[in-house]
């Protein structure tokens, strides 16, 4: 009995012992395999093809002061390994300044969002006011990049003063937006004040309307033209 039951202690002991060293490679092979997707995701080694036209950290704003500098550095050397054109955007177009002279900006566009002229500090919190944005993306101009503005999500704004901001920046392209987020309510134009801000807008650059926006161009009905914003509650 006593030599019955030693062989079964010893099966017991090579099964678990197997076991444990399956186990002990599939855990192995797990971790391998994350850390190498991890190493793929960071190193982003998609193709990024070419003849492209991409719009670079849509979800994100890669320009943002508390993003690292050598994070920055990476995607735009990574671009740059690519025959594409390039969108950067950014509310904080000031960083944008540190790179222009990065091989990628020869063939980039430098976006800014200047959603209105007026500042609402609970909505916009720490952006960088709309004015300095504008002061920047002017002095980005100058240098020679080509630059759109995006004025999305659209607010309430007085219609000389944004029109001035947009035409600081010499545009080539300019979009219009509604907010997208049904959680937040923000403070909206009338659309007859919307159609006031493209018809001035085009007279110096090429105006797109995004879909979520297309309820402000329904016709006017009685009047053609819509009257301009005279005063501002602010």
């Amino acid at each position: 009995m006593k030599i019955h039951t030693l062989k079964r202690t010893c099966w017991i002991a090579i099964v678990i012992s197997v076991i444990s060293l399956i186990l002990t490679a599939i855990n192995i092979w797990a971790y391998i395999k994350n850390k190498w997707y991890l190493l793929l995701y960071s190193l982003n080694l998609e193709s990024l093809g070419e003849g492209n036209f991409i719009f670079v950290g849509g979800g994100t704003d890669e320009w943002a002061a508390n993003v690292p500098s050598e994070w920055i550095e990476q995607v735009l050397d990574y671009c740059d390994g690519f025959d594409n054109s390039y969108l950067f955007q950014s509310k904080n177009p000031a960083r944008f300044l540190e790179y222009l002279d990065h091989p990628v900006m020869r063939k980039s566009v430098l976006c800014t969002t200047i959603e209105t002229n007026r500042f609402y500090p609970d909505i916009m919190r720490n952006a960088p006011l709309p004015r300095e944005r504008a002061i920047v993306m002017q002095e980005i101009a100058n240098y020679g990049i080509p630059t759109y503005v995006t004025c999305e999500p659209l607010m309430q704004f007085d219609l000389a003063e944004l029109v001035e901001l947009v035409g600081m920046c010499s545009p080539q392209q300019v979009n219009i937006g509604r907010n997208s987020r049904y959680d937040i309510t923000l403070p909206e134009p009338t659309a007859d004040e919307v159609k006031m801000l493209k018809a001035e807008l085009e007279k110096f650059t090429k105006v797109e309307v995004k879909a979520n926006a297309y309820c402000w161009m329904r016709k006017i009905r009685g009047n053609k033209y819509p009257s301009p914003i005279t005063s501002s509650p602010y």
